[in-house]
Formats: structure tokens, C-alpha cells, sequence
């Protein structure tokens, strides 16, 4: 009969610790990014939005799903009411596959 020594039941458990252990993964950030900009152009097909930002050399596109929250002086409306050439806050999350997607887009009227 074989005994176990100790650093070999240490390792044992070790092992068998990580092989059970539980632990969780994002594809992208928990926490929405914020940008502030000017729209350029609207896709309501396609779902895509275009913006102009001041801290940006080129344009930054960003695309709504069927949950974007859209506010207008802190009210909920529909996407027909974005205007090319209104100053938008998106937030948005940027995945590493795929295109970023706007979670909240708020404008208002003044």
C-alpha cells in the first residue's frame, strides 16, 4: 500500500479546487461609455445612428437595439424623433466582437 504525502494531497485539492471553481466572464464592460456629439446622418433600416464628436478626427457609428432607451427632455420616445444635427449623449457599450450599441441615447430640445 502507497502512501500520499502531504504536498501531493495539497496539490490533489489545489486541483480539484480550480477544476469546480466558478467564476464568471464579459464580453464586454459592465458599465455603459458615454460620448457626446452631433448626429450626422440616421439609418432607420439598418438601425445605425452617425455622429460627429469634437474629441474625434472622424466620424463614430453606433447602432440601436429594440431596448435603446431614447429621451427626449427626460421623456421616453421612438427613434423617429432623432433629427440630423442634434447635440446627443449616447451611452453605448463597445463588445470586442461585433459593432458598439447604444444602450440610452438622450437629447432635448432646447
Amino acid at each position: 500500500m502507497k502512501h500520499f504525502s502531504i504536498s501531493k494531497a495539497i496539490g490533489m485539492l489545489l486541483f480539484l479546487t480550480c477544476c469546480f471553481a466558478n467564476s464568471s466572464a464579459f464580453a464586454h464592460t459592465p458599465h455603459a461609455r458615454e460620448i457626446h456629439g452631433v448626429i450626422q446622418s440616421i439609418d432607420y433600416q439598418k438601425q445605425t445612428l452617425t455622429l460627429s464628436q469634437a474629441e474625434e478626427h472622424g466620424p463614430r457609428k453606433v447602432i440601436w437595439k429594440s431596448n435603446t432607451e431614447f429621451l427626449l427632455d427626460s421623456r421616453n420616445v421612438n427613434a423617429t424623433k432623432l433629427v440630423i444635427g442634434t447635440h446627443v449623449t449616447v451611452y453605448y457599450h463597445a463588445p470586442f466582437f461585433g459593432k458598439p450599441f447604444a444602450t440610452k441615447i438622450i437629447w432635448s430640445t432646447q
